[in-house]
């Protein structure tokens, strides 16, 4: 494996592993270790499913060529319409959860009220944008490298809380196990990259196969690890009550404030790098949708456009960190579910998509369409 594959493995692990996981020990405390392994095992295949579909429609087309075009092409205006707008969607529910997650970080450091932490971080973030993006950019890869060493660090100390015999506890119910899709698919939301991906590697099926499998894996092993450290930490009783980071983080620190401090810095960091690649996606959006200038009257009025709404949204539902996630579970399984399944049936219905098809033929494809229903369906339970 040369030195590009690496580079492109770790931009789809990269994509993946962020805020989501932080999401994960809430939703999944209540089913058990075991049961909630099982189900993150399901969601990875989905989501490489989905992955391989994104590659065989991409390959069709060639490098270089987005998602935006790609929808255009074979579902014309109307499917590139419903894929923007689940692309809005999508990404204004991850800024509402970075936010409201952030100002509950916030409020324990320096003891004031949740939405006040969330403005403040809605603000600066804002005001970083106004100035200039390209410096974010370079600050971003260094945070997220910190952040990664903020993870081990986190890991290994919670080892030390760890009790064994939580891990034997939950317990699965129907509905727990459908309110845990969302969250566990928006964990595993690579799918953005591919495009990048492909173009950086090129025409390579095999590299581009085992690129996706790579680096959708690391982070499943990731958050294997997590939900044993952190499920082993406490009781599912417990976990099913906490409704943000904060509360995450208090609870499977236990009494050590040492340990409750490299918890935060590693959640701070979690949500920091995830909020601006976020953000910055739907900044560049908004400006090519509304057809926004570069000049400071322009920045300042998208930099409002993209960060007033999810601050309103945090500020009137201070502990909708988990609402959000599965909103955007929902949004995530119609860009990279159903319209890869609708698009790869239309394409091979013509005879086109022949430089490489995903594993499964239509039946496959199929499959993954109804677990894109299921996991809609869930979020609104």
């Amino acid at each position: 494996m040369n030195s590009k594959d690496i580079g492109a493995i770790s931009i789809v692990a990269g994509t993946a592993i962020g805020a989501g996981m932080l999401g994960l020990p809430m939703v999944i405390g209540s089913l058990g270790f075991f049961t909630g392994c099982l189900l993150l095992l399901i969601m990875w295949a989905l989501a490489v499913y989905s992955g391989l579909m994104l590659i065989e429609i991409n390959l069709e087309f060639g490098p270089g060529v987005n998602f935006n075009h790609m929808t255009h092409e074979v579902l014309g205006r109307p499917g590139q319409l419903v894929a923007t707008g689940s692309v809005f969607f999508l990404t204004y529910c991850l800024l509402v959860a970075y936010i409201t997650g952030m100002g509950g970080l916030i409020s324990t450091i320096v003891d004031i009220d949740p939405r006040i932490g969330s403005a403040a971080f809605a603000i600066v973030s804002g005001i970083i944008f106004f100035i200039g993006t390209n410096a974010l950019v370079s600050a971003n890869k260094t945070l997220f490298t910190i952040m990664l060493g903020a993870m081990i660090l986190s890991f290994a100390c919670l080892g030390g809380q760890l009790e064994l015999h939580n891990l034997t506890q939950g317990n699965p119910t129907p509905k727990g196990l459908l309110i845990a899709l969302p969250v566990l698919f928006t964990s595993f939301g690579f799918h953005a990259s591919i495009p990048s991906v492909v173009s950086f590697v090129g025409e390579d099926k095999k590299s581009l196969v085992s690129i996706l499998v790579i680096g959708s894996t690391i982070p499943g092993l990731c958050y294997a690890a997590w939900l044993m450290l952190s499920l082993g930490s406490a009781t599912p009783e417990q976990l099913t009550s906490m409704a943000n980071v904060d509360a995450l983080v208090t609870l499977i620190s236990g009494n050590a404030t040492w340990l409750s401090s490299i918890l935060s810095f590693f959640a701070m960091l979690a949500l920091v790098t995830s909020f601006f690649g976020v953000s910055l996606g739907l900044f560049d959006l908004v400006a090519e949708t509304f057809k926004r200038g570069n000049d400071k009257t322009s920045r300042a009025g998208t930099s409002a456009l993209v960060f007033l709404p999810p601050l309103a949204a945090s500020v009137l539902a201070p502990d909708g960190f988990i609402a959000a996630l599965s909103h955007a579970g929902a949004a995530l399984a119609i860009i990279a579910i159903f319209l890869p399944c609708i698009m790869v049936l239309k394409l091979r219905s013509a005879g086109k998509s022949q430089e490489f098809r995903a594993i499964g033929g239509n039946p496959a494809v199929v499959t993954s369409f109804l677990f894109g229903i299921i996991i809609i369906a869930a979020n609104y339970l």
